[in-house]
């Protein structure tokens, strides 16, 4: 390149190099396009949720990030990295799901990084710094949702002696409450301000989802013993809640009912736990489950629709065995296979 310097009152210019710079229209842009705008479509903010939270060793927490572009559009799709500011205390994975190593605080953040960018650097945007705690006190933690987050809602939690903890849900449905001193298994009762109560339970501290799918194991648990779950959580001494294989085996028979709309949800039924698998009430995954099963009484036994797959179930009860006898009809295309079965609950 020729360059021609010109003294103007003691100044000089490098007229030829500027000409030079000025022609390349600026360097780099997004994917190496110039111009410091990012394209339509490209995330610019994201939004981190729950701000903050608490859990125990061994508990998780399940983060959700909202990336939005410089219109203020939500952008979906977008695959996000996650990180822990400290690993030594929680640790992340990619899915945003966060589980605590030891007791301490961290800070939770997810990010998106785009090629190109101002001289051919990549840009990062990165979300929010969500604080998460860590205790090393057991804890109870999960979303109530009945394909909504229940927000507000009265969560009591009781062991086996009756001793009794509360907590309310936030904005994503979730609560979290301190079960140190506490002897599983546990019962909960859970009521929101319309005076709608769903029960679940569990044999130990962690994930205790509450839903209309938890509160039909736990009536078909008490169902075959001729009592109600109001009665049990009165008195928890004289009406146990089930310990792990009982509760293994209420899990198999539902997710063997709602298998077919947990595959489409992108879940397996083999190993998720309608209890103590952590979800969010996003619509999507068991959320969108949620979303299509309607369950009902009529005449002493509940009725399962699965909206999502056209299945169905009806379920009763065998008090002299201890057991519920299922009926469940899968439909595909326009044939209809009905399955008669008996489950032993003792």
């Amino acid at each position: 390149m020729n360059s021609r310097i010109v003294r103007t009152g003691g100044m000089v210019l490098f007229t030829g190099l500027l000409l030079t710079i000025a022609g390349c229209g600026g360097a780099g842009g997004y994917g190496g396009g110039g111009g410091g705008s990012p394209p339509s479509g490209t995330i610019v903010q994201i939004n981190l949720t729950p701000v903050t939270a608490t859990i125990a060793v061994n508990g998780t927490q399940q983060y959700t990030a909202v990336g939005k572009d410089s219109n203020g559009n939500t952008v979906s799709g977008a695959t996000f990295t996650w990180a822990s500011s400290n690993p030594a205390v929680a640790t992340v994975n990619s899915s945003g799901l966060a589980t605590g190593v030891a007791a301490g605080t961290t800070m939770i953040t997810a990010s998106i990084t785009y090629n190109g960018g101002i001289y051919g650097m990549g840009v990062t945007y990165t979300s929010n710094a969500a604080t998460l705690t860590v205790t090393a006190s057991a804890m109870a933690t999960g979303t109530m949702a009945t394909g909504r987050a229940v927000e507000g809602a009265m969560v009591n939690l009781k062991d086996s002696q009756g001793q009794s903890v509360v907590a309310m849900t936030d904005g994503n449905g979730r609560y979290q409450l301190s079960t140190s001193g506490l002897r599983a298994p546990f019962l909960l009762k859970a009521q929101d301000n319309q005076g709608h109560v769903l029960f679940s339970f569990a044999d130990q501290s962690g994930v205790i989802n509450i839903t209309p799918v938890t509160d039909l194991m736990v009536r078909m648990w008490y169902g075959v013993r001729g009592a109600t779950p109001d009665t049990a959580f009165a008195n928890p001494a004289a009406h146990p809640a089930p310990q792990m294989s009982e509760l293994a085996v209420l899990n198999k028979t539902l997710t063997g009912v709602l298998g077919d709309s947990l595959s489409r949800a992108g879940l397996d039924p083999a190993k998720f736990d309608l209890v103590a698998t952590p979800f969010t009430a996003n619509s999507t995954g068991f959320d969108l489950v949620l979303d299509n099963t309607a369950i009902g009484m009529s005449s002493g036994q509940f009725l399962v629709r699965d909206r999502m797959s056209d299945n169905q179930a009806v379920i009763g009860f065998d008090q002299a065995r201890s057991a519920v006898v299922l009926t469940f009809t899968r439909h595909a295309s326009s044939n209809a296979t009905v399955t008669d079965s008996t489950v032993v609950l003792k």
